[in-house]
């Protein structure tokens, strides 16, 4: 029976001309067909046509099919840059394989060409330090041997002087040919008893030259001169000469101070080796490069063919073969690169599949999204001395939340408004099935509201998948008598608005759902009320998705606080009521995500 409660007036709302349900569905069909238009552009697929009463929505081609198009735009694009590509990976190839081996030769170069100088710097240094060191020994001991001669007393001068040269020419000659083995070139004694004695050749400009202040001896290293040894690097003939020049000091004796021997020594000979060395370290350098260059070759191609295989392989991935995979031909970065791009290929070929699953899922959801709302009333219809009005949106694309508006006969119009347990797909597709029933047996029972639900329940049972069920209420309004007939399965109760009173009564009638039982226990539980809808009167049919609204605290909206929001707004007639409840719940929720299926169904009496 209907309970009767009382509820506190408020402001009526101002009526808008914009009837929200048919309004919301006309954007959602819009959107539709936009979305669909879209992917028939994108894919080469038909956009649905708009609907008529037989026609029935057609899929033309699957989303594989897009995919395979999709992937023939991305060749056909990446087709065309294939050529600049590969002359681009051709030249990273080339410039990083040019890098390496000029590092390589240049650093082996500049390594050689150091290490040549300095072993060519070193050994010529020790060259020409042996010969200075030696003609400073030679020009002593001439020294020395003229003093010999000189205090023997051998008679005259020119007899002293024939002796000394014979001496000197037995002390340099090997073998049968004299002077060909040394490289004494001329000695020369300056003042004192032997002054103007020369051997083999005079030696003029004594003081021509570079003078030099140490030489390099072999054992002791850079030595410096003393005063009474004179070491010079001069030319003699043309040819390099070092000459060298050595004082007798008093502790040769008095009558032989300030006299001078003067000798020079072959340098050509030295000269010429360290020419020799640095030819040598040049051909050394060259054949070091030479060798280093064709290492450099190898080893630069070991390290960039994988590189250039594998930037191949990218591009194959590129061009949309997701198939293809890279080998790795070794252990090191490069082989781990491979690997690595391997596994990144395999995932992208895995997120691919899902995505052209879920551009298939989709579509296939807009396609049923679609069929929904062809099932759902386009807009209320025009009944004599009653304003009907709807309001539906859907927490998700499908929803299984189910109102109609069924004529039976001239005064009978039926009203029902259902929840099917579940959302999306299944439960789209239950809503489907309990509408076409329901429809055929309203007619056959007339103003008898439970027992249309009976027969419904008997139907839909042995289809309906285990586990899943239908609440729903159902009332018949005879248009003539404003006498409601209403039965319930398992639904909220429906709320009759007294607008005589300012009250509102709940009529919840018992019953379970359709879907729980097949026969017996349905028809003994379902209990049919009935009700004088009078003059400004108001019914409202709902789902639970209005009182179990949450906000972001997760707190819903509530059952007692949903009856007081209907009796407040409820003077406000079947559109005025329905405006309300829509505002107060987005209100309550807020930020927070519609967690249900919003579906109302109102009818007000206007005479």
């Amino acid at each position: 029976m209907a309970k009767q409660r009382n509820s506190k007036g408020r402001v009526p709302a101002s009526d808008k001309d914009e009837n929200p349900s048919a309004a919301k569905r006309t954007r959602t069909q819009a959107a539709g067909r936009r979305t669909m238009s879209k992917r028939g552009a994108n894919t080469g697929e038909a956009a649905p046509r708009q609907r008529t009463a037989s026609r029935q929505p057609t899929v033309t081609s699957s989303a594989s099919t897009r995919g395979v198009a999709a992937g023939q735009a991305v060749n056909s694009t990446t087709g065309s840059q294939g050529p600049v590509r590969r002359r681009e990976a051709a030249m990273k190839g080339r410039s990083l394989r040019s890098t390496l081996m000029l590092s390589m030769v240049g650093m082996t170069a500049l390594t050689m060409i150091v290490l040549g100088l300095t072993l060519t710097s070193i050994a010529s240094s020790f060259l020409i330090g042996q010969a200075q060191h030696k003609g400073v020994e030679l020009a002593k001991v001439t020294a020395q041997l003229g003093r010999s001669v000189m205090d023997a007393g051998l008679g005259s001068r020119d007899l002293r002087e024939e002796r000394l040269k014979q001496y000197l020419t037995q002390a340099t000659t090997w073998g049968e040919e004299p002077l060909r083995y040394s490289d004494i070139l001329g000695i020369t004694f300056v003042e004192g008893d032997l002054a103007g004695v020369a051997w083999p050749e005079p030696i003029t400009a004594g003081t021509r030259g570079m003078v030099q202040e140490r030489i390099n001896l072999p054992r002791l290293g850079w030595v410096r001169l003393p005063d009474d040894i004179v070491v010079r690097e001069t030319t003699r003939n043309g040819a390099p000469v070092f000459r060298f020049g050595v004082n007798l000091n008093s502790r040769d004796g008095s009558e032989y101070l300030r006299s001078t021997v003067w000798l020079d020594l072959a340098a050509d000979k030295v000269y010429s080796v360290r020419t020799r060395l640095f030819l040598i370290v040049g051909i050394a350098v060259i054949v070091s490069m030479g060798v280093v260059w064709f290492l450099a070759i190898y080893i630069a191609g070991k390290i960039t063919r994988p590189l250039q295989m594998l930037v191949r392989d990218m591009r194959i991935v590129g061009e949309g073969n997701l198939d293809h995979q890279t080998r790795a031909h070794s252990n090191d970065e490069v082989g781990l690169l491979a690997n690595s791009f391997n596994q990144m290929t395999r995932q992208l070929y895995v997120a691919q599949s899902a995505l052209v699953e879920q551009e298939k899922a989709e579509y296939e959801l807009s396609i049923a999204r679609e069929v929904q709302q062809q099932l759902l009333p386009a807009e209320a219809p025009a009944i004599p001395g009653y304003l009907p009005f709807a309001y539906y949106k859907g927490a998700k694309a499908v929803s299984g939340d189910y109102y109609d508006f069924i004529p039976i006969s001239d005064d009978l119009w039926g009203f029902i408004i259902a929840d099917v347990s579940g959302k999306g797909i299944p439960g789209s597709m239950v809503m489907a099935v309990a509408r076409t029933i329901i429809r055929l047996v309203a007619n056959k029972h007339g103003e008898n509201a439970a027992a249309t639900l009976k027969e419904t329940n008997r139907l839909i049972a042995k289809q309906i998948k285990r586990g899943m069920f239908v609440t729903a209420f159902y009332a018949v309004l005879n248009i003539r008598t404003g006498q409601l007939t209403y039965a319930s399965a398992g639904h909220n109760p429906m709320i009759i608005y007294r607008y005589q009173s300012r009250t509102y009564e709940l009529a919840a009638p018992k019953g379970i759902a359709i879907g729980f039982n097949d026969g017996p226990i349905f028809d003994k539980n379902i209990q049919e009320f009935k009700s004088i809808v009078n003059k400004g009167d108001t019914i409202v049919l709902y789902t639970d998705g209005f009182p179990e609204a949450m906000n972001e605290k997760n707190e819903e909206y509530g059952d007692e606080r949903f009856y007081e929001l209907v009796g407040a707004h409820g003077h406000s007639g079947a559109k005025g009521v329905v405006e309300a409840m829509v505002s107060a719940i987005a209100e309550h929720r807020g930020r927070a995500a519609q967690s249900d299926d919003l579906t109302v169904l109102t009818v007000s009496r206007t005479e």
